[in-house]
């Protein structure tokens, strides 16, 4: 296993509402020593301010840059990266439910979906003659998101899915402009809504209470030019933990999230010894922006001693408690 050099944590900033423009201040984060320790030994590196209504989120933003990509808004490979496909139009279908409203259309994303194996080996099968029409091959990648090739694909611009998970779609189309790929990818997308309307598929979700499987949304699509690292080779990793319960706005699911990846992921991945004695890098995002901190071998000191008594003294005195360090807000912006 490849040593991680470079840890992104999606959604490590507190969850808004669902509509990014509007709602209460997000809470703060829960209690996270592993995180808090680090921070405070740790160098800011970077920083990214974007726009909540970037069709590229702020995570995959900071992927691509530290593999050295060049971020297009709405335009990264990420399928054909992952498939390891160079020179190739590939992009993601992911089967999702498509709940019409009284004036708008919200998307609920596989992972609410329960979509088992043959569901998606179904649906994918009876949509593949159709897309075949259009020189597009669709291959099984797993149950929710769908391994697509073609040279629709090249220029593609979409939201990620993680833009789009329980909210209203309408928000997040953009203007294909003059490229002929654009009709052929949305007659796709409509003759799959009308496809997989009455599938068999969708009758046995019906049956065990699950939601229709009555769409698609594609992303990551392009063309990769094998530059960079691949993605068998790479030394950064992306932890997505965080976006189901984020896009769901469940602040909840998201704080006893956090701290189970603080005891699991963090604490363990700045424990381990780097081989070369070099520095990692700790990149946390939000729904705008995300922030990168250098990490130097060794600097993160033994847990603080506990003082019980000398702080409740200083409580019975009148004393203030120890403010948290500066560190504590390093969400703010993001």
């Amino acid at each position: 296993m490849r040593t991680v050099r470079h840890l992104i944590i999606a959604y490590a900033a507190p969850p808004t509402v669902q509509q990014p423009d509007g709602g209460a201040p997000p809470p703060a984060p829960p209690a996270l020593p592993a995180l808090q320790q680090a921070l405070a030994h740790a160098t800011p590196q970077a920083q990214h301010v974007g726009d909540a209504w970037s069709l590229t989120p702020p995570h995959e933003h900071a992927y691509a840059q530290a593999l050295g990509w060049t971020v297009a808004d709405g335009q990264l490979p990420w399928a054909a990266w992952h498939a390891g496909r160079v020179g190739v139009g590939c992009a993601w279908l992911w089967p999702c439910a498509w709940q019409a409203g009284l004036d708008h259309i919200t998307i609920v994303p596989p992972q609410a979906l329960d979509v088992r194996p043959h569901e998606a080996d179904a649906l994918r099968r009876a949509l593949a003659p159709y897309a075949a029409d259009d020189g597009i091959v669709l291959r099984g990648d797993d149950p929710v998101r769908w391994h697509a090739e073609g040279a629709p694909f090249e220029r593609w611009r979409s939201a990620s899915l993680d833009r789009v998970a329980h909210r209203r779609a309408d928000g997040w189309w953009r203007d294909a402009g003059s490229d002929p790929a654009a009709r052929t990818l949305l007659r796709l997308l409509n003759e799959a809504q009308m496809l997989f309307h009455d599938h068999p598929v969708n009758a046995e979700r019906a049956a065990r209470g699950q939601l229709p499987i009555n769409g698609l949304w594609i992303s990551g699509a392009g063309r990769w030019d094998g530059s960079g690292v691949a993605a068998s080779q790479t030394d950064v990793r992306l932890v997505d933990d965080l976006s189901v319960p984020a896009t769901r706005g469940d602040a909840a699911v998201w704080a006893a999230t956090w701290q189970t990846l603080d005891t699991t992921v963090l604490a363990p991945w700045l424990a381990e010894p780097a081989p070369d004695a070099a520095p990692r890098w700790l990149t946390l995002c939000g729904e705008r922006g995300w922030r990168t901190w250098r990490l130097e071998p060794g600097a993160a000191p033994p847990p603080p001693e506990r003082r019980p008594w000398r702080d409740l003294w200083g409580r019975l005195r009148g004393h203030p408690p120890a403010t948290a360090p500066a560190t504590a807000t390093w969400w703010s912006g993001l």
